[in-house]
């Protein structure tokens, strides 16, 4: 049976012009290529749905809703394998508005879940190593329609990227920081020597107690730690470098 049969009679189907499909109409290989040409039918000429906006509005609904739902049974695909049956390799389930039940769950999940960040930054977009502390936020899981991955990691962005590349960053590079970081004396100690060091390049406590800034701390995106571990006094920063020196000197 050609494609124009095979849409012609799921036409019928839907408006009631036949009661439900021909007997043996879904099996084997040529079922499921029917099964495409209806998907391909059903979503970009019925619905005028454009190809890349599909993952924006289809819906498990939208094509159950439309009497697929039968013989997506008949093979146990959830919506998104129907759609990937007519589209293949063109989608990934987590693209879509509605992500297949349980996508998530378990170690399965989990390395979906990394799979999935990993090829937004690496593939779709090509962010370099060094920024991808800035760039994967709160925003990011929105946009990319990642919010189950951001649950599942507790909704840290750093927890979600220690998962993709483990022990390439610290929680205090992320524009959001993960909570109590600042009150972590170790990660203070960490965030501090960088900063006077690698970022200011100041070459000792002495010099950095004389030229540290306030304002320094806004230029490198520092502004929590200077809130939350100093509480916005440079009185106390001086005095944490102070305690530094006095080491050093020991």
């Amino acid at each position: 049976m050609n494609k124009e049969q095979v849409i012609e009679i799921y036409q019928h189907v839907l408006e009631r012009k036949r009661k439900r499909f021909p007997n043996s109409f879904f099996v084997g290989k040529e079922g499921k290529k029917y099964m495409s040409y209806m998907t391909c039918y059903l979503l970009e000429q019925r619905l005028s749905i454009p190809i890349h906006e599909i993952p924006l509005h289809v819906k498990a609904g939208t094509l159950w809703d439309y009497r697929l739902r039968p013989p997506a049974m008949m093979y146990g695909w959830n919506y998104y394998e129907v759609i990937d049956n007519a589209y293949p390799g063109i989608f990934k389930p987590w693209q879509f508005q509605q992500v297949p039940n349980k996508y998530w769950d378990g170690e399965e999940g989990q390395r979906r879940a990394i799979e999935a960040v990993k090829y937004v930054i690496e593939e779709e977009l090509k962010i370099p190593l060094k920024e991808i502390p800035f760039r994967v936020n709160m925003h990011f899981f929105k946009q990319h329609s990642l919010g189950g991955v951001f649950t599942l990691f507790g909704q840290s962005p750093f927890q979600v990227v220690d998962a993709v590349y483990p022990g390439a960053f610290k929680p205090w590079q992320f524009a959001n920081v993960p909570m109590h970081c600042w009150k972590n004396k170790t990660y203070i100690q960490e965030a501090m020597e960088d900063f006077l060091f690698k970022q200011l390049h100041f070459s000792s406590y002495k010099e950095a107690f004389l030229k540290v800034r306030s304002q320094h701390f806004n230029d490198f995106r520092l502004t929590g730690l200077f809130q939350m571990a100093f509480d916005s006094q440079m009185n106390n920063v001086k005095e944490w470098i102070k305690m530094q020196e006095m080491k050093v000197d020991k």
